[in-house]
């Protein structure tokens, strides 16, 4: 074979190359497309399990991972659980699961009972299609908690 002048051999090693769909992340070997149908072909099945925490327990320490990323891997029987997240140690001499719990749990923010708001238009949609006074139709839609379909139900079955 017949070597190029060095000219030419720079302009084939520059030529552009094919771009590449798959775009790969850090340690990813094969795009997940591609890597979900290697794994199909080998028999192994794949579930993402939504997790808000997962806890590791250990003699020396323990792990809580705080909203996870979860995949179950089946494979020849054998389940393998995939946990993707940040951990937090904790010493189990110094603290529970239980304080863990309690801790975290405190951090949650309390529900207060939300209040529909009744429009002009709810009042009128219950009242014409009722047949009944507006301020009749005010009063069982404050009842109903603004349930229109609800409200107006209640009106036509009176007696």
């Amino acid at each position: 074979m017949v070597k190029l002048p060095k000219e030419m051999q720079k302009k084939e090693k520059s030529k552009p190359k094919r771009p590449t769909p798959v775009v790969k992340r850090d340690g990813q070997q094969f795009g997940s497309r591609q890597m979900r149908r290697r794994m199909q072909q080998q028999g192994i099945e794949m579930d993402q399990i939504n997790a808000t925490r997962v806890i590791i327990e250990g003699p020396e320490k323990n792990l809580v991972i705080e909203q996870p990323e979860v995949v179950l891997m089946k494979q020849m029987g054998q389940e393998i659980y995939q946990v993707i997240g940040e951990a937090t140690e904790y010493d189990p001499n110094e603290i529970s699961i239980e304080q863990i719990e309690s801790i975290e749990g405190e951090e949650e923010i309390e529900e207060l009972p939300i209040k529909p708001t009744i429009t002009e238009n709810d009042i009128m949609l219950v009242a014409s299609q009722a047949n009944v006074e507006r301020a009749e139709a005010e009063a069982v839609l404050n009842e109903c908690d603004g349930d229109i379909a609800k409200a107006i139900l209640l009106l036509k079955n009176r007696p």
